[in-house]
């Protein structure tokens, strides 16, 4: 599976002299190819796959309101988190006429590495017999003791 980063544009200042295929108004940018990377596999992937299932859990279970919001505060760069709060709140301006809580769980966590510090989650909830997808991005970052965390820097629903 390729990602958005496989490719990289290469942009120049000035048209190219000479065209075949260009109109003079027009004209191509050279597209720099990138060898595709294998996942890496490591020592540290089964654990980084434990941390990604249990933060998709976590996730559901704050969606669902099992959990406080606050507890992923730790887990997310501030504007994930903040986009997280806002969906919260939309949600339960939604459903206060709605009494019955359906239970979410999870039905799949795919983890890809696209480098050493970064890895995608694909993974998918079940909630009242529906599912919903859910796009995870995890950056390896420094914490204030010197140490390396994994963090939520980007989360998209579908």
């Amino acid at each position: 599976m390729k990602t958005v980063t496989a490719l990289l544009v290469r942009t120049i200042d000035e048209p190219p002299s000479s065209s075949n295929f260009a109109s003079p108004d027009q004209w191509v940018l050279p597209l720099v190819p990138v060898a595709h990377q294998q996942p890496c596999i490591d020592a540290g992937s089964d654990a980084l796959r434990a941390r990604a299932s249990s933060f998709v859990r976590a996730l559901i279970e704050v969606m669902a309101g099992d959990r406080p919001v606050t507890q992923m505060a730790a887990w997310m760069s501030a504007d994930v988190y903040d986009q997280l709060v806002q969906r919260l709140t939309v949600q339960a301006r939604a459903s206060r006429s709605r009494s019955v809580r359906n239970t979410a769980k999870v039905g799949s966590v795919h983890v890809s590495m696209v480098n050493d510090k970064s890895a995608e989650i694909a993974a998918r909830m079940v909630q009242s017999g529906r599912s919903r997808a859910l796009a995870i991005r995890l950056d390896l970052q420094p914490t204030m003791r010197g140490r390396s965390q994994w963090r939520c820097t980007s989360l998209t629903w579908g």
